[in-house]
C-alpha cells in the first residue's frame, strides 16, 4: 500500500490534455533525432563533395558513426540524469545540444576542407549526445505524468515518433537537397547545409512550445550523487563494443582493432558491473535485473532489435543488389517498413492497455517471425510490391512490441527509475542493431570478396559459364562480351539473393527465440508492479544503508 501511496505522490498532478499537450510536444524533438539518423545517409555524396571526395573513407564514415556512438552513450546517461533532476528541464538541455550540434554541422563548410570535416565528426558527436538524450527523457515524461491503460498509449506514441522521423527522414532529406536554396549574401550554402541548418528553428520552436504547454510542469527528483566513475565506465563500454561491431563487416572479425575494442568492452562493462553494486548511488541499479518482468523486457528489446536491423538494412540491399533499383525504391520499401512501425507502436499501446503486454508482445514477435519467413520467398524475380508487403508487416509487428515492452520495464522499475528503465530499452535495441549490422555486413562482405575471386579468375569463371550451360563463353574475356556481362550480372544478383535469404533464416531464428522472453513480460500494467518493487530500490532505502566497505 505504502509503494502505491509513493507512486502516486511521485506523479506530476496535470490535466490530461496537459499532459497529451507535453507529450506531442515533446514527440517532436523524438521525431527530428529519428529522422537524422536517417536524413544524412542521403545527402552523404553531397556532404563528400564539399570536403574534397571519398578518399578518406574512413573519416566520411565518421559522419554517420559519430552521430549513432553518441546517440547510444548518451541514452543511459540522460535516463539516470532524469531520475535525479527531473526529466523536463533535461529535455531543454538535450534540445538546445541537439539545436547546437545542428547549427556546428550546417557551418563546418567555413573550416576548409580538412579541418572542415573534423569540424563536422565533433559537431555531430554533439548532436548524437543530444538527440540521443531526447528519447529516454521524453520516455520518461510519458511514464511520469501518465498511469495504467493511458501509459501505456503514451509510450506508444513516444516509441512511433522516432520511426516516423526515421520514415520521413530520407524523403525530408531529398526534399531540402533538390528544392531548398536560400541566398545568403557573401557565403556559398549547400544543399547538404540546410538539412542541419533548418532543425535549429524547428528546435526554438519546440522549446518555445515546451514552455509554453510544460513551464510549471516537472517531473520528481530523486536524491543521489552523480556516479562519475560508473558513466566513464559504461560510456567506454558502449563506444568500444558498439564502434567494434560498426567496423566488424568492414575489416573482418578478427582484426586486431575490432578484436581490441571488443575485449575493452567486455572490461569496461565487467567493471562497471562490479562497481555498481558497491556503488551508493549508482548509475543503474544492477538489482532491477533481478526482476524477472525487467530483464525480459530488455532481453526482448536486444533481440528485435537484432531483426530491425536485418530488415532496414536487408531490404534496400535487395532492392539495390538483387533487383537493380535505385535509391528512390529503396526509400520506398524503408518508408514503408518504418511507417508500419509507426502505426504499429500506436496500436501497440492500446492494445497492451487493455489485454497486457504479454499477449501483445507475443503476437507481434509471431508477426515478425511470420514476415522473415516470407521474406525467405524473396528472389530475383520479385517485385517491389512484395517486398513492401512482407517490410510492412515485418514492421507493424515490430511496432507492436514496442509500447508493451516499455511500460512492463518502468512498472517493474518503479518511479524512482523511470528514466533509466527507458534509457536501457534504448540501449539494449541499439546493441542488438549493432550485432545484426555487423553480421549481415560481414557475411554480405565475405561472399562479394568470393564472387569477386572467381569472376576474376578466367580458370574458375570458365568453369562457371560451363556450369550454367553457357560454354560459348568458355575463354571469353567479360571486357569484350557485353552478353557475357548479362550472364554474369544475372547469376551474381542470385547469388546475392541466396547471401540475404541465409541473413534472413538467422534473424527468423533469433524472433522465434524472443518468444521466450516475451512470455515472461506479465499481465496488465494496472497490476502496478512497482508498488511490489523491493525495499532496497528506494531512495530511503538506500540513505539508510550502511557504506560499503
Amino acid at each position: 500500500m505504502s509503494g502505491a501511496l509513493e507512486e502516486s505522490a511521485a506523479r506530476p498532478a496535470v490535466r490530461p490534455l496537459v499532459a497529451w499537450s507535453v507529450l506531442a510536444v515533446a514527440s517532436v524533438g523524438v521525431l527530428l533525432s529519428g529522422a537524422e539518423l536517417m536524413v544524412v545517409a542521403i545527402a552523404l555524396p553531397s556532404i563528400v563533395v564539399s570536403f574534397g571526395g571519398w578518399t578518406d573513407l574512413a573519416r566520411v564514415s565518421w559522419i554517420i558513426n559519430a552521430y549513432l556512438l553518441a546517440f547510444v552513450v548518451a541514452m543511459p546517461l540522460a535516463g539516470r540524469a532524469a531520475d535525479m533532476w527531473g526529466a523536463r528541464r533535461l529535455y531543454v538541455v538535450a534540445l538546445l545540444l541537439f539545436s547546437l550540434g545542428s547549427l556546428a554541422s550546417g557551418l563546418s563548410p567555413l573550416g576548409g576542407a580538412e579541418a572542415g570535416l573534423s569540424w563536422l565528426i565533433g559537431a555531430r558527436v554533439v548532436q548524437g549526445f543530444g538527440g540521443g538524450a531526447l528519447v529516454p527523457l521524453s520516455m520518461s515524461l510519458a511514464a511520469h505524468l501518465f498511469e495504467g491503460r493511458a501509459r501505456a498509449a503514451a509510450l506508444g506514441v513516444e516509441g512511433a515518433a522516432t520511426f516516423i522521423g526515421m520514415a520521413v527522414g530520407p524523403a525530408y532529406g531529398a526534399w531540402v537537397l533538390l528544392n531548398v536554396s536560400i541566398p545568403v549574401p557573401g557565403v556559398a550554402v549547400a544543399g547538404w547545409q540546410w538539412i542541419f541548418l533548418l532543425n535549429v528553428p524547428i528546435a526554438i520552436i519546440v522549446l518555445l512550445a515546451i514552455y509554453v504547454v510544460a513551464g510549471a510542469v516537472e517531473t520528481p527528483r530523486h536524491q543521489g550523487r552523480t556516479d562519475l566513475l560508473g558513466a566513464v565506465l559504461l560510456s567506454l563500454g558502449l563506444l568500444s563494443g558498439v564502434g567494434a561491431l560498426s567496423e566488424a563487416g568492414r575489416l573482418g572479425w578478427t582484426d586486431p582493432l575490432v578484436l581490441g575494442g571488443l575485449a575493452l568492452a567486455v572490461l569496461a562493462t565487467s567493471a562497471f558491473l562490479l562497481y555498481e553494486r558497491v556503488a551508493r548511488t549508482p548509475l543503474i541499479e544492477i538489482g532491477l535485473f533481478r526482476i524477472r518482468r525487467f530483464s525480459a523486457a530488455n532481453a526482448v528489446s536486444l533481440l528485435t532489435g537484432y531483426t530491425l536491423a536485418t530488415a532496414i538494412i536487408g531490404g534496400p540491399v535487395f532492392v539495390n543488389r538483387v533487383l537493380n533499383g535505385g535509391a528512390a525504391e529503396s526509400a520506398l520499401v524503408l518508408s514503408a517498413l518504418t511507417l508500419a512501425v509507426a502505426g504499429g507502436a500506436i496500436v501497440g499501446g492500446l492494445l497492451s492497455a487493455l489485454l497486457g503486454e504479454r499477449p501483445v508482445t507475443l503476437v507481434g514477435v509471431a508477426v515478425t517471425a511470420v514476415a522473415l519467413w516470407l521474406a525467405l520467398g524473396w528472389g530475383t524475380e520479385s517485385g517491389l510490391d512484395r517486398l513492401g508487403r512482407d517490410l510492412s508487416l515485418f514492421g507493424a509487428g515490430f511496432g507492436l512490441t514496442i509500447s508493451p515492452r516499455a511500460t512492463a520495464a518502468v512498472a517493474a522499475a518503479g518511479a524512482t527509475a523511470y528514466g533509466v528503465a527507458s534509457a536501457l530499452l534504448q540501449v539494449f535495441r541499439t546493441i542488438g542493431m549493432s550485432v545484426g549490422l555487423a553480421l549481415l555486413t560481414s557475411i554480405g562482405q565475405s561472399r562479394i570478396d568470393e564472387l569477386s575471386a572467381l569472376i576474376n579468375d578466367p580458370g574458375r569463371r570458365d568453369s562457371l559459364v560451363a556450369g550454367l550451360h553457357h560454354p560459348e563463353f568458355v575463354g571469353v574475356d567479360p571486357k569484350t562480351s557485353l552478353a557475357l556481362v548479362d550472364l554474369l550480372e544475372r547469376w551474381s544478383r542470385g547469388q546475392a539473393a541466396d547471401v540475404l535469404r541465409q541473413v534472413m533464416t538467422i534473424a527468423l531464428g533469433v524472433a522465434l527465440c524472443t518468444l521466450i522472453p516475451a512470455l515472461f513480460l506479465g499481465g496488465r500494467e494496472s497490476q502496478a508492479p512497482e508498488s511490489q518493487a523491493p525495499a532496497s530500490q528506494t531512495p530511503a532505502a538506500r540513505s539508510a544503508a550502511p557504506p560499503p566497505r
